[in-house]
């Protein structure tokens, strides 16, 4: 059966927003590498992984268009947008997120995170009058339960809530979607690998303010800095700049719940390295993950 230009774009779209999942995954074991073994901070891991994805994008930007290396900046309307995208979206979701993760856990932390398609349900309802289909609504919210079941395998005592980790797991959710919503328009204007590396590197400019990244708290290592460095390589700049692409193609409902990639990723890489045994509950929860993904992706390709 042959695809419509509409059904090529949202395949392609939904393509690049599970690679962006699959991405963070990858980090997601590295993070749980360096962590472990090194007992870095997260707090230096979001400063340098910023700053070391900002000026790896832009390295790629200047040698593709140098001449429109600086475009962003010249058009003064796009500050605002660029400010919203910047801080509210790239700087708050990596400093929401790890705050979740100090004063709860990485699980409690990814589902609270993960909620964020009920944000973006939210936000079109209430600004654009934009109601989805009751079955987009249902393969959602199945994707979420999917998330959830194959975080904590079912078991809720392996989540950890008290306020600060509550309220900084809903922030970092809703900073999903400003990070899939503010860019849009400058993503059509200019290339996404500009808008993520420009974004980058002022959120680490930023976030340095906090914590410093000459402020090392660990042993530095050939082994801790591949670790660091894929994080923010990997991670960082080529997970979000697959993200920018995809939310070109489809919209950011779909992105987000296709990006549930990550977990599923973190749990296939977890069985032959760390010896994560994979039970019925998780198996259940992938495909749970994988079937409501196809599925919502087939009911936008509907109109």
């Amino acid at each position: 059966m042959t695809m419509t230009k509409t059904q090529r774009q949202i395949f392609k779209g939904t393509l690049y927003a599970l690679v962006a999942g699959c991405l963070w995954g990858v980090s997601g074991i590295f993070g749980q590498i360096f962590f472990s073994t090194f007992h870095g901070d997260a707090l230096w891991v979001t400063s340098f992984r910023l700053i070391v994805a900002g000026f790896f994008l832009l390295f790629i930007s200047a040698m593709q268009k140098p001449m429109n290396f600086f475009d962003i900046w010249k058009d003064k309307s796009n500050l605002p947008v660029f400010l919203v995208y910047t801080v509210f979206g790239v700087f708050s979701v990596q400093f929401s997120y790890y705050t979740c993760i100090q004063f709860s856990n990485s699980a409690t932390a990814t589902i609270l995170q993960y909620i964020s398609p009920v944000f973006i349900l939210l936000y079109f309802a209430i600004f654009h009058h934009k109601f989805p289909k009751k079955k987009s609504i249902f393969w959602v919210f199945l994707a979420m339960i999917g998330v959830f079941l194959l975080i904590t395998g079912g078991n809720v005592s392996k989540l950890s809530i008290n306020p600060i980790a509550l309220i900084s797991g809903i922030l970092a959710a809703i900073a999903v979607v400003f990070y899939s919503l503010a860019p849009f328009n400058l993503i059509a204007k200019y290339s996404a690998i500009s808008v993520a590396g420009w974004g980058f590197l002022v959120a680490g400019i930023g976030s340095n303010i906090i914590h410093p990244v000459w402020q090392v708290n660990y042993k530095i290592s050939i082994e801790s800095i591949a670790l660091v460095l894929g994080i923010a390589i990997v991670g960082t700049a080529l997970a979000f700049l697959a993200w920018l692409q995809a939310i070109k193609y489809v919209s950011p409902l779909v992105a987000t719940v296709a990006a549930a990639t990550e977990p599923i990723t973190s749990v296939l890489i977890s069985i032959p390295l760390f010896g994560l045994k994979l039970n019925f509950v998780t198996g259940f929860a992938m495909v749970l993950v994988v079937v409501s993904v196809i599925l919502l992706s087939k009911a936008e390709g509907e109109g």
